[in-house]
């Protein structure tokens, strides 16, 4: 078995479609966390919709931080950071993803094959509407400088 390179230690994913309105906040918050100073070691990728190949974005990794738009029944633009194991229960209720296959397979099949980083947190944002179309929603808009400020924080 081989050791990550320090440059794959951490990984940040923004995952989501863009041309559907505030599913594209992973790939907007990623957007600006790659124009950010980041520490060294740290990678901004988009993955738009991993599904089945997560693992093969997670192989390696020390840590990631996945950033998507997720169903929490609360007010759009709302954010919540949730911890893997946080995870596990709001997971096995595929309502949480918006994507097919979802997060939740993914990450379970990331799990399956023992390739789960050691430490995995999601900034889940709350859409207001997912829809056809480019351009995220006022409120989802608004929630964006706080979301990147906290994940910069968090590295």
């Amino acid at each position: 078995m081989t050791l990550p390179t320090p440059a794959r230690d951490v990984l940040i994913l923004g995952i989501g479609n863009p041309l559907m309105g505030d599913d594209g906040v992973g790939i907007r918050a990623a957007e600006a966390l790659a124009r950010s100073e980041l520490p060294e070691g740290v990678t901004v990728q988009e993955a738009g919709l991993p599904g089945w190949g997560l693992p093969s974005w997670l192989e390696g990794r020390s840590r990631v931080i996945l950033v998507d738009a997720v169903q929490m029944d609360a007010a759009p633009g709302a954010w919540k950071r949730f911890r893997f194991d946080d995870l596990r229960l709001a997971l096995e209720d595929s309502s949480l993803s918006l994507h097919a296959p979802g997060l939740a397979c993914g990450l379970a099949l990331t799990e399956a094959l023992n390739l789960l980083p050691e430490d995995l947190t999601l900034y889940g944002v709350q859409p207001a509407q997912i829809a056809a179309g480019e351009g995220l929603s006022a409120e989802v808009s608004a929630c964006l400088p706080e979301l990147v400020q906290t994940i910069l924080s968090d590295l």
